[in-house]
């Protein structure tokens, strides 16, 4: 709820637009308001309710717009979002509880107007479980027959194991099915895999088919889910069609869904973005997490876009060579956080040919294969991996290297390397734009050089007729080496589109402006 803090000072704020507002009114019609008596003065209370109601419409169109939902908190690095987070959640509450708080008559307008009500906000880890209900059963009367968003969440992430967290999950899950026709959107971001429900519990019971994005996401794998729903119950479900289009799903309910990974492909049949994450290996288990009955659930999914893998480890049985590897068929790859075994299972089991595809803190070498996006991302790649071999075998149309300290010189050299004829080419003969950000062991005048000479060799007269392409575009960010103005001069002149901005660990900074040949550094 709103702090008493929150209250005043958005009282004092308004009071003082008001002040003002009656000083413009006094100084510029004066002699009006002699003509018409004494002035009366505006305050908080004699607003109309209709001008309360449009300020009211104003400040909930601000506050949808930068209160981030906490779903987008869930993709930062937890050491990034513990330092936001609080400020996240008192932007979340300021509206509409804080002007609630400041008297009946504002209340009575806010709770009168059923779509300032149709984002919530629980905190799984709250001292008061009861109240937190209760706000919710308001917020649920209130928004009437609104889609409502929902997102049961933590104040506090700093925490190894919270033994509260599944009991109060559970009493807001209780609310939650209940009224599970009225969500649109739910997200569970919690601490703990054993505290998050069931998927099933999002899919039985022939539950009208209005969620459409569903996150169950944690920031550690303890174990089994244990809100003891009955798995057994899954053939009750097999005429089931779930309207979800987006799912992040834990480890552990992936385990559940992929025991039948036909008939969930059914029943999930709309899922067009999915997100597998958080599951270690548990050697004394009796049942982990199978690749191959993964990789069966992902290639039946007829409408799937975008494939997340992150944090998750398999099991791996031996492949049966001489048999066809099933086709994940999806335009946006994204693997994080995972182990040498299981990169290499997963291009080893499947086929995927993706359009962009993301790699971030995931080993590359001798993978079995290496996909050809036209447009791939390299993030957090260790040094002890080996960048050139990767990209000799990768020819894609955009490049962006992020956050790789192996990114340096001698792989720009590669870059520039004329293979020998007879192929009369270069190593990604099709790039065309390249992203550097936070890689601060290359220079700017390595960089000039490779594409200079991949410029002029496309400008050959005999290589006219190969359709080849020069980099054209160029966005250095982040950490990174110092732009003179000889190199600023070239490559303002010779490319379509360049950005550069980046600093120093010194404390340092190089920014070249939009329209300028000048670099500003300090």
């Amino acid at each position: 709820m709103a702090t008493t803090t929150d209250t005043r000072e958005l009282c004092s704020a308004l009071e003082r637009r008001l002040t003002l507002l009656d000083a413009r009114v006094d100084s510029g019609h004066a002699d009006s308001s002699e003509k018409l008596g004494p002035k009366l003065k505006t305050t908080l209370h004699s607003l109309p309710v209709e001008l309360l109601n449009l300020i009211f419409e104003l400040a909930h169109t601000d506050w949808l717009m930068f209160a981030l939902h906490p779903e987008m908190y869930s993709m930062q690095p937890m050491a990034l979002r513990s330092r936001s987070w609080r400020g996240l959640m008192k932007l979340m509450y300021q509206f509409p509880h804080t002007p609630i708080a400041v008297c009946k008559l504002w209340r009575d307008v806010v709770t009168s107007n059923p779509k300032f009500w149709t984002r919530a906000v629980i905190f799984a880890d709250t001292k008061n479980p009861l109240a937190a209900l209760g706000n919710l059963r308001n917020l649920l009367r209130y928004s009437r027959d609104l889609p409502v968003v929902v997102a049961v969440v933590r104040k506090s992430y700093n925490i190894m194991y919270d033994k509260e967290e599944g009991m109060n999950v559970s009493l807001i899950l209780e609310v939650l099915l209940q009224n599970l026709h009225r969500f649109q959107d739910m997200y569970f971001h919690l601490n703990q895999s054993s505290s998050l429900p069931s998927i099933l519990h999002f899919i039985q019971r022939n539950r009208p088919a209005t969620l459409s994005r569903l996150a169950l996401h944690c920031d550690i794998d303890d174990g089994e889910n244990l809100d003891m729903c009955n798995f057994n119950s899954v053939p009750m479900i097999k005429n089931n069609r779930s309207m979800l289009t987006t799912l992040k799903i834990d480890g552990r309910n992936l385990m559940s869904i992929c025991e039948n990974p036909t008939l969930w492909s059914l029943v999930l049949a709309h899922l067009k973005c999915l997100t597998l994450e958080r599951l270690q290996l548990n050697e004394h288990s009796e049942r982990n997490l199978s690749l191959t009955s993964t990789i069966e659930f992902l290639s039946k999914l007829p409408s799937l876009e975008v494939l997340t893998i992150r944090d998750v480890v398999f099991e791996v049985s031996p492949r049966v060579y001489g048999v066809q590897s099933p086709a994940i068929t999806v335009s946006d790859l994204i693997l994080e956080d995972l182990s040498d075994g299981v990169v290499k299972s997963i291009f080893d089991h499947a086929t995927l040919n993706p359009t962009y595809m993301l790699m971030r803190n995931v080993p590359i070498d001798e993978l079995p294969q290496i996909p050809q996006p036209a447009y791939l991302e390299l993030s957090e790649i260790g040094t002890d991996q080996d960048l050139e071999d990767f990209l000799c075998f990768w020819d894609g149309e955009v490049l962006a290297i992020r956050s790789c300290m192996g990114f340096d010189d001698n792989l720009l050299g590669m870059f520039q390397a004329e293979i020998a004829p007879p192929y009369h080419v270069m190593l990604s003969p099709s790039l065309r734009e390249l992203h550097i950000q936070d890689c601060p062991n290359f220079s700017a005048a390595a960089l000039r050089s490779m594409i200079q000479i991949r410029k002029e060799f496309v400008e050959r007269a005999d290589n006219k007729d190969l359709d080849l392409r020069y980099i054209s575009e160029i966005f250095v960010c982040g950490m990174g080496p110092i732009l003179s103005e000889e190199d600023a001069t070239w490559f303002r002149k010779n490319m379509k589109t360049f950005v550069w901005s980046t600093i120093q660990a010194d404390g340092g900074s190089c920014h070249l402006d939009q329209d300028s040949f000048i670099p500003f550094t300090v």
